[in-house]
């Protein structure tokens, strides 16, 4: 029991996961779509991640630690890859919220 509590292997995977998606989006071919982006895209980009949260992280009924761990492998893979650091907080205040939520 004691080791399933700590194995937070799924989490991390998310979470790598989750900051895939904004890498992607943060890259040079993305940079020139921001150019010619529309007032209501950067709303739809920010739905898109609340329902993969939804989608992809809320069912495993995560604990605290794997909630921690998933917030945590989130943030620095950002950090890691050159995206701002508000910006990264912002996400993954977002991203904890919505896990926490009931």
């Amino acid at each position: 029991m004691l080791l399933n509590f700590l194995n937070a292997s799924a989490a991390v995977e998310i979470g790598n996961s989750l900051a895939d998606q904004f890498i992607l989006q943060a890259s040079p071919e993305a940079a020139k779509r921001v150019k010619k982006a529309k007032p209501g895209d950067a709303e739809e980009e920010l739905r898109k991640f609340v329902q993969r949260i939804d989608s992809d992280a809320r069912p495993l009924r995560l604990n605290f630690y794997k909630r921690a761990k998933l917030a945590n492998s989130f943030k620095w893979k950002l950090l890691q890859n050159g995206v701002k650091p508000e910006f990264v907080n912002e996400l993954t205040r977002m991203l904890l919220v919505r896990l926490a939520a009931k």
